[in-house]
Parts: structure tokens; C-alpha cells; sequence
């Protein structure tokens, strides 16, 4: 894994070098997530909030840097709790009542990308733009208990629970950019495909009172994206607009 990240950092220097610069932007994005493989079996499906820097160069290559929150409320895993709940179901906290406890999901991803932009007329922003990179994925469950006094879910044994879960992802985007060249509204829409090789980070899952499996995990995430563009420089042929 580390041998593709330099690889990538080395193609995209070897193409954008010496390319003259013509445009560069930061978005910000909404995403909606299917989950398959692992992760479908403790996650339904996600939303995810990101930012992401983006320079695109003359020759259509364009590479960036990227960032997304990922949450949900959709937990899969109905037996996260079997070992501490009564017959009907329920957490009892420490006073003898049944315990309020929400359950989520949060996670985050980083990537760095380099891609290649399609257009229908030469020099134009707007077109299609495929890309590849490879970052890191985490995700775990949240285990809210609203400050209720639980000692079968303190802090500690909260981790025993919470299957927290990282390791290298890679991740293909397709995504069009709309783009106009004198007009402010400027936003993209595209599909998102990730791939993560992870393993759970505890040691030990109280869930099922096993050791956590050393096995590699394959998470992926399939979605939709849409987010607006707010350009940093941009290259015309009088001047730079800066915002």
C-alpha cells in the first residue's frame, strides 16, 4: 500500500509539472452511502459531509486532496447488546431503570486523487472528471448514553462494544462539474465507489465475549454526491477572479 500512495504522489507530479495552472477550487459536498461487504452487516446506510481542494492543470489532469464525516443513525447489528440486556430487551442502568441509549453511527475518510477531465470544447472548465486515490477510512458505532449513570457501558467498556474499525482505502469518482464561465453557480454532482482493507481496533468484543478476528475486512461504500464549488483562482484570458 505504501508503494501505490508513492506511486500516485509521482504520476501526478510527473503530469502536472510544467503545466500551466487553470483552475483551482475547494468544494463541499453532501453524500448518501449504501454500504457492502463487512460493514453491511453493523451499518445500513450513511450520509457523509466532506470537503475537498482540487487543481486542475491545462492538460485536463487535474489531483487534490479530500475529507468527509460519515454518520447515520441505520445500526444493523441488533445483537450489540445481548450479553447486558433483559429478556425484552432493555439496558437496565445503575438506579434499576430501563436505560435511554442511541446508538450511531461516525466515521471519517481522507483521500488524495489525481484524475482526468473530459470536455465538450477545448478550454472549457465544465465536463466530466474521473479520478482514483487512496487515503484511510475509519468507522466505529457511537454509543450515546446521554450521561446516565450505566456501569455496564462506562467509558471503558463502551470500546468493548463500539467495533471500531480503520485501515487503507482506496476509491474511484466520477463526477460532472458544471462550471459556467461567467456565472457564480458552480456545483457537481457524481458517484462515489470506496474500497477499504480494514480490521477492527479491539482487542476484545464484548458483544460475543471473543477475542476481536485478526482477519482483513473489505468495506466498501457505493453513493451519490452533489456540492457546490467555491473556485480560489481561475484562469481566463483578461485576468484572475479571486473570492
Amino acid at each position: 500500500m505504501r508503494l501505490i500512495f508513492l506511486l500516485i504522489l509521482l504520476i501526478g507530479n510527473t503530469l502536472t509539472v510544467a503545466q500551466e495552472n487553470k483552475f483551482s477550487a475547494i468544494t463541499l459536498d453532501y453524500g448518501y452511502h449504501m454500504p457492502r461487504g463487512e460493514i453491511s452487516n453493523t451499518f445500513g446506510n450513511n450520509s457523509s459531509v466532506g470537503i475537498n481542494f482540487i487543481k486542475a492543470k491545462s492538460n485536463n489532469i487535474f489531483y487534490g486532496l479530500k475529507a468527509n464525516y460519515l454518520f447515520s443513525e441505520n445500526i444493523n447489528d441488533s445483537s450489540l447488546f445481548n450479553n447486558i440486556n433483559t429478556e425484552s430487551g432493555y439496558v437496565i442502568d445503575g438506579s434499576g431503570s430501563f436505560a435511554n441509549i442511541i446508538l450511531l453511527e461516525k466515521g471519517f475518510s481522507s483521500h488524495i486523487y489525481v484524475g482526468y477531465s473530459f470536455h465538450n470544447k477545448e478550454n472549457k472548465d465544465q465536463g466530466l472528471y474521473i479520478s482514483s486515490g487512496i487515503g484511510f477510512l475509519q468507522h466505529k458505532i457511537f454509543i450515546d448514553t446521554k450521561n446516565q449513570y450505566i456501569p455496564q457501558l462506562d467509558s471503558q467498556y463502551k470500546k468493548g462494544y463500539d467495533q471500531l474499525t480503520n485501515g487503507i482505502s482506496t476509491q474511484i469518482n466520477i463526477d460532472y462539474i458544471f462550471m459556467g464561465k461567467n456565472s457564480n453557480l458552480q456545483f457537481f454532482t457524481g458517484l462515489e465507489y470506496t474500497l477499504a482493507f480494514t480490521k477492527n481496533k479491539r482487542n476484545y468484543n464484548l458483544s460475543n465475549m471473543q477475542n476481536t478476528s485478526e482477519n482483513l475486512r473489505y468495506d466498501q461504500l457505493m453513493g451519490l454526491k452533489i456540492g457546490l464549488i467555491i473556485p480560489i483562482s481561475r484562469k481566463n484570458t483578461e485576468e484572475f477572479h479571486y473570492f
